[in-house]
């Protein structure tokens, strides 16, 4: 029996929409949905993938992230020093206050306009940004540092543009990572009454054992593009990082040719759940409409049944 071998068949963000308009009959075989009708049917379509994140935590959309030191504060936007990658290097000579230059081990990873953070001899981290390519040993920085650095001390760097997170819409795990000799070991992920029931948040005394994280934005105009981490006790120095596993939003579809942020499984249920609502507009009685609905409820638990195999990962709703 000849099988073909492949494993890809996907669909775009059209074919979902002429599919629906099709299934309701709303065009024919062998037509398209006029421009109004993808415009209208691609701004449902967002809608449904954004409800989508009430399914659970599915594990093609985990992400592994980075809280990097940050110090005296107790809470961290995840659109500032919280990041999918990182590169981390130290001093290899000291840095007095005001220094722009900096001597270090490595340049590796650190680019013009990086985020950079330097741990001073305080035991505070001081961020500032990379001024013009890093070469041989030296990187230079927009801002000299506050005070001391000795040799050896800790520095990290980022791309803000491509390394930051992605506003996570839950943090399910998270443990402390410490840099310089690479061991760490879990910490908890706490709910809103248990962190604001401590007594003193602004404790500096150690490195972070407990987390908490709200979808709380910084601003009204922040609203998609961050939450806020909350730690106790507040980082101290610069050898520990917290890493934590996210979920991760699901992507717009913004462009005809978009592919789905799914598995092919949650194609099909797609489709139908789009097609159930743009089916009144074109005059779908209301007892079809009720049965087209039970239909795509149906193959949406089906899909969601195929990401239950053995040794796969998917988590329920959590309360806060």
């Amino acid at each position: 029996m000849a099988q073909s071998g492949s494993y890809d068949a996907t669909v775009t963000r059209d074919n979902i929409i002429d599919d629906a308009h099709l299934y309701i009959g709303a065009i024919g075989e062998g037509e398209s949905a006029s421009a109004s009708q993808v415009t209208e049917a691609a701004r449902l379509l967002n809608m449904i993938v954004k409800l989508r994140a009430a399914d659970g935590m599915p594990a093609w959309a985990l992400r592994r992230g980075f809280l990097l030191p940050v110090t005296d504060v107790s809470s961290v936007n995840t659109d500032s020093h919280v990041v999918t990658a990182y590169d981390t290097t130290t001093l290899s000579a000291a840095s007095a206050a005001n220094d722009t230059t900096l001597t270090v081990t490595s340049i590796t990873g650190f680019s013009n306009a990086d985020q950079i953070g330097i741990e001073l001899d305080n035991g505070n981290m001081d961020w500032t940004t990379v001024s013009g390519a890093p070469s041989g040993t030296t990187i230079t920085i927009a801002t000299g540092v506050t005070t001391a650095a000795a040799s050896g001390n800790r520095i990290y760097g980022y791309t803000a543009s491509t390394q930051r997170v992605q506003k996570p819409l839950r943090i399910i795990n998270a443990n402390i990572l410490n840099i310089g000799v690479g061991s760490s070991w879990p910490i908890d992920v706490v709910s809103h009454q248990e962190y604001f029931a401590l007594s003193n948040r602004t404790s500096d005394g150690g490195q972070p054992n407990q987390l908490f994280y709200t979808l709380e934005p910084s601003s009204l105009t922040a609203l998609e593009t961050n939450g806020k981490i909350f730690i106790f006790p507040r980082f101290y120095g610069g050898d520990y990082i917290v890493e934590f596993s996210y979920h991760r939003p699901f992507a717009d579809f913004d462009a005809a040719g978009d592919n789905p942020d799914f598995p092919q499984a949650f194609h099909l249920p797609l489709m139908l759940e789009l097609a159930s609502l743009i089916a009144p507009k074109f005059g779908v009685p209301i007892e079809e409409r009720a049965a087209l609905k039970a239909e795509a409820k149906f193959y949406r638990q089906e899909a969601l049944g195929t990401i239950f195999p053995e040794g796969s990962l998917y988590l329920g709703r959590e309360s806060y």
